[in-house]
């Protein structure tokens, strides 16, 4: 799930570390999602993660305060 910005963010290892994000057609994610799961809100939560509608500010203040972090 990214947060800031959309795409598939991920990181090549090899000699060091190459931080990567590659695009994808959002909306036909989302269209797939829907049509193969049958999970309650399935739309609602694939519009929102796969558009990175949550900021990384959002991300850390959620998750900051599980590893002893506090929002800013």
């Amino acid at each position: 799930m990214p947060y800031g910005r959309a795409g598939a963010h991920w990181c090549l290892l090899g000699p060091g570390t190459d931080l990567r994000v590659t695009r994808y057609d959002i909306p036909v994610a989302v269209e797939r999602l829907v049509a193969e799961c049958d999970w309650p809100g399935i739309g609602e939560w694939a519009d929102y993660y796969l558009n990175a509608r949550a900021t990384g500010e959002e991300a850390l203040e959620a998750f900051g305060a599980r590893d002893g972090r506090t929002g800013s």
